[in-house]
């Protein structure tokens, strides 16, 4: 009985100076860099948006053993930044600076470099504005065909963002639609916008839709009747 149990101990010492071991070569190993990029989250103060361009990323260069570094940032991991106290402090304009000790990494690794370092920053007052949906045409139609009818839907479009940039637009121009390739009669066509400014988001996902009607503009010859 008593040797079983010093067997059993003596196993367990073995298993815990071989994790010992494993544990001190993983972290003695020869060690790795690797680049990732995370998002960056800013926190902005009730009623206000970001005015200014600002990267949105930060990207990290990394360095630890193989076996803990293969794992950092899976989850879609956030740099969140509360820009509330800047604006407490400073107003609406100010810079924000990044630094290792904001990003959590697994023991073992390190960060090597960031970059950007910095963002200057300048928010504004956040409102929303109703503007018009202008359809951008390309090419021609058959020099005998044209529009009859023509119908945009929906006719203006809701979006919010920073003041002093939605004051700058007047309109929402589409991707071209090409005359040419419009054959039918009749019909319906799905028009994207032109890309958003990246300050400016739409109350609700736009889907513009196009409805036409084409006509003859010479018409059409009578057969003639023999007597």
């Amino acid at each position: 009985m008593k040797l079983e149990k010093a067997q059993r101990h003596t196993l367990k010492i073995i298993a815990i100076f071989f994790a010992v071991s494993l544990w001190f070569y993983v972290l003695n190993s020869e060690p790795v860099e690797i680049e990732k990029k995370i998002q960056i989250e800013f926190l902005l103060p009730k009623g206000f948006a970001i005015s200014s361009q600002a990267e949105r990323h930060l990207q990290l260069k990394l360095k630890g053993s193989k076996a803990f570094i293969g794992n950092v940032f899976t989850n879609k991991e956030k740099l969140v930044i509360d820009l509330v106290p800047y604006y407490k402090k400073f107003g609406k304009n100010f810079k924000v600076l990044y630094h290792p000790s904001q990003i959590s990494v697994p023991f073992g690794v390190d960060i090597l470099e960031m970059n950007p370092r910095e963002v200057n920053l300048q928010i504004d007052r956040l409102v929303q504005m109703e503007l018009p949906v202008k359809i951008q045409y390309i090419g021609n139609m058959p020099y005998d065909r044209k529009f009859k009818e023509v119908s945009v839907e929906p006719q203006n479009i809701m979006v919010s963002g920073p003041i002093d940039v939605l004051k700058r637009l007047s309109r929402l121009e589409t991707n071209p639609v090409n005359l040419s390739t419009i054959e039918k009669d009749e019909g319906t066509i799905t028009v994207p916008l032109e890309e958003l400014d990246s300050r400016l988001t739409f109350a609700e996902n736009p889907k513009i839709k196009l409805k036409y009607k084409v006509q003859l503009t010479v018409p059409k010859r009578e057969s003639l009747k023999r007597d």
